[in-house]
């Protein structure tokens, strides 16, 4: 595991509980509703929640009654998934080596995971995604709008989280060129603020795995 991705994770699990935390206060059904009806229609496959972190998302998608897979690397935020939602399956696992078999998951839900990705290894995440999504499957990516990759850290907590950023032309290309088909990309300011008291601005990307 190279230094960006093991320095991130260590963090998150150092962190896990308060992240937890803060997470869960998070309303995020305005995007969950709308990534839900874009799935094909009679679909038999579960959905994926990317990066699910503490569960949040696991737990809103299960209570929609759609059975959903969490998987993540941080051991720290898997065990505060499990704690609560506990009949939640969860996979320890990197989304650029996917532990499942083709085309077997209906959506793939990726909130504030697929941004700690390099960008030189983004490709990989995307065919991985793409790999294990039905035709027509659909795809929800949520990213820090911004430019280039930077580090984010936080001294009283000792913690280092990479990040890269994007612009939404850019992203669109990146998905595009891995077999998807965008639908729709929205821009949202958070309440949440930057290092430099900046409001964090989002790029959440609607799109949908194209027909064999």
């Amino acid at each position: 595991m190279e230094e960006t991705t093991a320095r991130t994770i260590q963090s998150y699990n150092q962190t896990a509980a308060l992240y937890a935390e803060g997470q869960y206060g998070f309303d995020m059904s305005r995007q969950q509703e709308r990534f839900l009806q874009a799935l094909p229609p009679g679909y038999r496959e579960p959905l994926l929640d990317l990066g699910c972190g503490p569960g949040r998302d696991i737990r809103y998608f299960s209570r929609r009654g759609y059975r959903t897979i969490g998987m993540d690397l941080s051991s720290g935020l898997l065990e505060e998934a499990r704690r609560r939602v506990k009949s939640a399956g969860l996979v320890r696992a990197d989304m650029r080596s996917l532990p499942f078999a083709p085309a077997c998951f209906a959506g793939i839900w990726a909130c504030a995971s697929f941004l700690h990705i390099p960008k030189n290894q983004a490709p990989w995440a995307l065919a991985e995604m793409g790999r294990v999504l039905v035709p027509g499957g659909g795809l929800f990516l949520a990213v820090k709008h911004g430019f280039n990759e930077s580090w984010t850290e936080k001294s009283e907590q000792d913690t280092r989280f990479f990040f890269a950023y994007y612009q939404p032309g850019e992203l669109q290309e990146r998905v595009v060129a891995a077999g998807f088909e965008v639908n729709a990309m929205v821009e949202e300011t958070s309440t949440t603020k930057n290092s430099d008291g900046s409001p964090v601005r989002w790029i959440n990307l609607y799109a949908r795995k194209k027909a064999v």
